[in-house]
C-alpha cells in the first residue's frame, strides 16, 4: 500500500537536489520512527511518516525570503489520521 506521500507525488516537481535533500530527511525520519516502533504502533508511524513527508515536500519547499512573501490570510493546514484535511 502507497503511503499518502506517494499517493501526492512523492515531491515530484521539486529540483533534483531539493528531492535528494528531502528523501534523506524523510529517511532520517522514519529511521527515529523505527527506533520507537514498539511503543507507537503502526498507524500512529504511518500518520506520522505521511505527515512528516508532506510537510517536508510541500510546506517546507515554499520557504520565503522574509514574512512579506507569506500570502495574506493563509490558514493552518489540518492533519487527521486520514491524510491532510481539505
Amino acid at each position: 500500500m502507497a503511503s499518502l506521500y506517494e499517493a501526492a507525488g512523492g515531491g515530484e516537481g521539486l529540483p533534483a537536489a531539493g528531492r535528494g535533500m528531502d528523501r534523506r530527511a524523510i529517511a532520517c525520519f522514519d529511521q527515529a520512527l523505527e527506533d520507537v516502533r514498539p511503543q507507537l504502533g503502526e498507524p500512529l508511524r504511518q500518520a506520522l511518516h505521511d505527515y512528516f513527508a508532506w510537510a517536508t515536500t510541500t510546506m517546507m519547499a515554499q520557504d520565503q525570503e522574509s514574512a512579506d512573501g507569506v500570502p495574506a490570510g493563509l490558514t493552518i493546514p489540518r492533519w487527521s489520521w486520514d491524510g491532510l484535511q481539505r
